[in-house]
């Protein structure tokens, strides 16, 4: 079995892309994924089926046996072995039935898939793009990138002029370009932490609707809401205050009282605020993703310990964050 069945869920991540077969069909099937995964770990596919009136449809679907796969426009076939039989075993449903199934591919599928088909070695760099679909259902499809990140220590080599950073948040996904030549430093130690897998499962732990969204906190990973925005990566950095306004989609980092005292948290600009001009180091904005920005900002609010009305009631995670390299 090269897919693990979990329970049915109902995740609250926006589809990457998805597609419904014609009208006439007893069915109505999609595929949906995560936009951004790393080379060699999971990619979370959800199937979605409704039956329009009874009917049967293969067992594959329910096992990820019979997805076809393509990177870069090239067929490399189905993710199961035809041969083990019974992935198109019927499956028979009655008329409204709903259905919403996780299927995590496993790393070594989909890495032994990538490395034994592509006609080259997936280097550290490679971007590739994948698209799921169902045989006979061509309309069924999902399309992601795998991304294989270069090394933390070659943070060097990296054009971070052109390199980006993909937030991938349980409400979307946001794709971040940056400017090293306002703020050198700071961009330097954003993608660094990124290349560490440092923001992995930190939480958006303030949301000001209209002002901005404010992450990146490692106190965040724990079940104690009081120490969010408290934390840092064992480090502080310098300011480096520039001539970038604080529009929407602009990132910037958060600190203190002291200018001197940012590490890893940031925010970026749900609107604009003027206000925080020059006081605060702007490094980047948001090339892809406002729209998630938005969800983010729709989302139910309590009260923090200060007692404003800016704590999330529910949780707003970054799943991970992929680099997307350019080499110098």
């Amino acid at each position: 079995m090269i897919l693990s069945l979990l329970p049915l869920v109902a995740l609250s991540v926006p589809l990457a892309s998805q597609a419904e077969v014609a009208s006439n069909s007893p069915y109505k099937v999609s595929l949906s994924a995560e936009s951004y995964v790393r080379f060699g770990e999971p990619v979370q596919v959800k199937l979605s089926l409704s039956a329009l009136r009874k009917c049967s449809v293969p067992q594959g679907w329910f096992t990820g046996m019979s997805f076809r796969l393509k990177v870069n426009g090239k067929d490399l076939g189905l993710l199961g072995d035809a041969s083990e039989g019974g992935h198109q075993k019927g499956v028979p449903l009655v008329a409204g039935t709903k259905l919403e199934v996780s299927l995590p591919i496993r790393s070594e599928t989909l890495s032994k898939k990538l490395s034994t088909k592509l006609s080259t070695k997936v280097e550290p760099g490679a971007i590739l793009n994948c698209e799921l679909s169902i045989p006979g259902e061509p309309a069924a499809l999902t399309k992601f990138r795998v991304v294989r990140e270069p090394r933390p220590e070659d943070l060097g080599k990296l054009d971070l002029s052109r390199t980006k950073v993909a937030l991938v948040t349980n409400f979307g996904t946001m794709v971040l370009s940056f400017r090293p030549d306002k703020a050198p430093k700071t961009v330097e130690n954003f993608v660094k932490l990124s290349l560490q897998h440092f923001y992995d499962k930190t939480k958006f732990h303030r949301v000001i609707p209209g002002f901005m969204i404010q992450g990146g906190d490692p106190n965040s990973k724990n079940d104690n809401p009081d120490d969010d925005g408290m934390g840092d990566p064992g480090y502080k950095i310098d300011a480096e205050f520039n001539d970038l306004k604080h529009v929407r989609g602009v990132i910037s980092m958060a600190r203190s009282a002291d200018p001197n005292s940012a590490g890893s948290q940031f925010f970026i600009c749900h609107a604009a605020a003027p206000h925080l001009d020059g006081k605060y180091t702007a490094f980047g904005k948001l090339e892809e993703g406002l729209d998630t920005l938005d969800r983010i900002c729709k989302v139910p609010l309590g009260f923090n310990r200060g007692g404003q009305k800016t704590r999330p009631t529910k949780d707003v995670v970054v799943l991970r964050t992929v680099v997307l390299p350019v080499w110098k």
